[in-house]
């Protein structure tokens, strides 16, 4: 599952007519509206956002396309803004994510350290008693338990962390989507470790 989703009802644009040495050659069709429903996901919230912004360029493109019969130029689309709810994901704020970059096997967690915030990953890869965690899984189930970490973790690579709050509000309405992350975690190392108990695998 994704890290970020959102649903997308509209986007506006703005759309130039250029010919190969970038001159405008027809008066530029300004606020360009389509209407999009569709989902998009994200490693992160922002990352959905992006690509549902190229989706609505190809749309506005497309809505446009006509005016340029007769002349040989592109069609270059600026300025696009989609209207969006958020299905899934965090909304950035600065007292309660950030974001934290680990070096390849610079230590993220140290065993018997409290933690009140639980991390995703955006980039690279980190290692929990030798299971690997990958972009858009969670972890540090610790933070809405006792808070005290159970495991250590490496980064086995570079690795870019959105590390989260227990406290955001966002998670009011997603702690089920959380929760189920969790649970692919825990299936995750059972396959590696059948005999470990939930107890011992809690990170």
């Amino acid at each position: 599952m994704p890290g970020g989703i959102i649903t997308v009802v509209s986007a506006t644009g703005d759309v130039y007519f250029v010919n190969t040495k970038g001159e405008e050659i027809i008066e530029p069709s300004k606020d360009i509206e389509v209407k999009i429903k569709e989902e998009f996901p994200g490693m992160t919230l922002r990352d959905a956002v992006d690509e549902a912004q190229r989706y609505a360029s190809g749309a506005i493109r497309k809505k446009v396309e006509q005016k340029r019969r007769g002349h040989d130029c592109m069609l270059i689309v600026k300025n696009i803004k989609v209207d969006y709810k958020i299905k899934y994901g965090f909304q950035g704020r600065g007292d309660l994510t950030k974001e934290l970059f680990y070096a390849a096997g610079e230590q993220i967690i140290k065993k018997g350290d409290r933690g009140e915030e639980f991390f995703w990953i955006k980039e690279g890869i980190v290692e929990i008693d030798h299971v690997e965690y990958h972009p858009g899984q969670v972890f540090g189930r610790a933070a809405f338990s006792d808070g005290v970490r159970k495991k250590d973790a490496f980064a086995k690579t570079d690795t870019l962390l959105i590390a989260i709050d227990r406290e955001h509000p966002d998670l009011v309405n997603k702690i089920p989507v959380i929760l189920e992350k969790f649970a692919e975690e825990v299936e995750q190392i059972r396959k590696i470790r059948p005999k470990a108990k939930i107890d011992a695998i809690s990170l």
